[in-house]
C-alpha cells in the first residue's frame, strides 16, 4: 500500500522537485521507510529519481518521475 501510495505521490507531481521527508510527512510514514521503499521502486524501474543543484554546486531536492516499467 505505501508503494502504491508513493507512485501516486509522484504521479500528481511528476517533474517537482521534493525530498523523501516531504514524502514522509505527506503520506504519514517514516523517512526511513520511505527511503527503502523508493530504492526498490527504483530498481524495479518503477520511480526515477533525478538530482537538481543549486548555482553555487549544492545539490537540492531530487525530481521524481515515474519509470517506464510502471504498472497499470
Amino acid at each position: 500500500p505505501t508503494e502504491r501510495a508513493i507512485l501516486a505521490y509522484v504521479s500528481e507531481r511528476e517533474g517537482e522537485p521534493c525530498t523523501k521527508a516531504q514524502i514522509a510527512e505527506a503520506l504519514g510514514r517514516n523517512r526511513k521507510t520511505i527511503d527503502l521503499l523508493i530504492a526498490r521502486l527504483r530498481t524495479d524501474g518503477l520511480i526515477v529519481s533525478e538530482p537538481t543543484w543549486a548555482d553555487n554546486g549544492g545539490q537540492l531536492a531530487n525530481v521524481y518521475r515515474l519509470g517506464r516499467e510502471r504498472s497499470s
